[in-house]
């Protein structure tokens, strides 16, 4: 399965003009269900700018024990063992990730995950809103090439008013 795991603003910003996300950090303590996530899969997806941002929050790789792909066409000096650069584009990515049956998230950013969607290859997408309105910014997706019905299978509430939208994507 290939994953989509992502917050947006209540006004659908992933982040602001700057590719900044410290509006998210009063929001750190709620238990939102990340680590029984992360304990689900075994690959992880992300694009290259994301990529270079995690890298500037953390000291190491972030997501131990997970098989990393980057998506770039840029050559990358990656460090991190089991981490590679991926260059054959996404629609081969996830196929190499489902015949390998690796449960996969997409970190992202939105731009990577609007490809999976465009070529029909996310199947779940869960999206935290948080309760904040950024009134400009990068926002969750750009548009797609043509109209994506989405199933809702589950909602949740957490502290803060922080909202989980559980989505099936429909082909």
């Amino acid at each position: 399965m290939i994953r989509g795991f992502i917050a947006a603003s209540a006004d659908g910003f992933v982040a602001d003009n700057e590719g900044g996300v410290s509006w998210l950090e009063p929001f750190n303590d709620v238990d939102y269900g990340y680590d029984l996530f992360l304990s689900e899969i075994e690959a992880v997806v992300l694009g290259r700018v994301t990529y270079e941002q995690i890298l500037s929050f953390e000291s190491g790789w972030p997501y131990p024990g997970k098989r990393g792909f980057i998506v770039t066409s840029s050559a990358l000096d990656i460090p991190f063992a089991d981490v590679h650069t991926w260059h054959s584009g996404v629609p081969a990515l996830a196929k190499e990730l489902k015949q390998k049956g690796l449960n996969s998230w997409v970190v992202g950013g939105p731009k990577l995950q609007t490809a999976f969607i465009e070529n029909d290859l996310l199947d779940r997408l869960e999206l935290f809103v948080v309760p904040i309105l950024l009134g400009d910014g990068i926002p969750l997706y750009r548009s797609t090439k043509a109209m994506r019905h989405l199933r809702l299978s589950e909602t949740q509430v957490y502290g803060k008013g922080l909202v989980k939208l559980d989505y099936r994507i429909a082909l």
